[in-house]
């Protein structure tokens, strides 16, 4: 993942933005040599809501649980 200081990529945002909507890449901003935030792309923040909307679904989870138990079992029989 490349970095950059705040103050960096203040001045070079547009490039940044243009960066990791092509290459999927996120790209982290620092403050004082500490992480403060992280710029995504538009699909890779979707991504990334859609898995943790799927993984905080209890019966979703239960759902591909048992699937991949039936999986195993099918897969044992073979």
């Amino acid at each position: 993942m490349d970095a950059a200081p705040l103050t960096d990529a203040r001045d070079r945002l547009s490039e940044i933005v243009d960066s990791v909507a092509a290459s999927g890449e996120a790209f982290m901003i620092t403050k004082h040599g500490k992480p403060m935030a992280v710029i995504l792309g538009a699909d890779e923040y979707e991504s990334l809501i859609e898995t943790l909307n799927v993984l905080s679904d209890s019966d979703t989870m239960d759902a591909i649980n048992e699937a991949r138990s039936e999986a195993e079992e099918f897969a044992e029989k073979e």
